[in-house]
């Protein structure tokens, strides 16, 4: 399994991610979306303020826009590359160690909601909370890998062998398979690199596909 037992949990009360049996980065990533400075300077506490929605929508919000969370949000979420990346980070730090996401009750009850439900409908990955249980989508696992692997967190090679044979790959990653693994001696077309890494892709075992990591997500 992708996620080797581990979870991702949402909370909002700050002292559940202050007690010192969670404080341990070997076992546990905390991150906190939120504007606030009250735990930012926590040494265990990383910073994915960058989930909170922009102010400009927060403006909407407050003066009465009924979608500006609904849609604005879910927009951003969807188009900022530096949002998205930080969910990768996330998920794949979620390979190695338990995930805590802290957003504060007041912040939560503008957004929070939105955020739970962009990463389920686009990653597959239901947050523990008080109503849910964690669960992983396995459906979604083409496109978490792709994702990781535009991030540099695994190696071409690793990606490759990892992808499931009943999907085709993404044609967003060709361009930089080619340019990663230059397979041909010679120029291409982008429909023979697509073809060539799709054939290696449909080689793979569907029953033994190893997914591999890079170390680095751990720390």
């Amino acid at each position: 399994m992708l996620f080797n037992n581990h979870t991702m949990t949402m909370v909002t009360d700050l002292s559940l991610v202050q007690q010192n049996d969670i404080n341990n980065r070997d076992f546990v990533c905390i991150a906190a979306v939120t504007t606030s400075n009250d735990c930012l300077n926590h040494p265990s506490i990383y910073n994915a303020g960058i989930l909170v929605p922009p102010v400009e929508i927060l403006d909407r919000w407050a003066n009465g826009d009924p979608y500006a969370i609904q849609n604005q949000y879910t927009e951003y979420l969807c188009n900022n590359k530096d949002a998205d990346d930080m969910i990768i980070a996330l998920l794949a730090a979620l390979t190695t160690k338990n995930i805590i996401l802290y957003i504060p009750q007041e912040e939560y009850d503008i957004f929070g909601i939105q955020l739970i439900n962009h990463i389920y409908f686009m990653y597959g990955i239901t947050m523990n909370t008080p109503t849910t249980v964690f669960s992983f989508d396995e459906s979604k696992l083409p496109l978490l890998l792709s994702k990781f692997y535009m991030m540099d967190l695994m190696e071409p090679m690793d990606y490759i062998n990892s992808y499931s044979p009943f999907y085709k790959l993404p044609l967003w990653v060709i361009d930089k398979l080619a340019n990663d693994l230059k397979p041909f001696n010679r120029a291409a077309s982008f429909e023979e690199y697509n073809e060539y890494f799709n054939g290696l892709v449909a080689k793979n075992n569907p029953n033994n596909t190893k997914i591999q990591i890079l170390s680095r997500v751990s720390k």
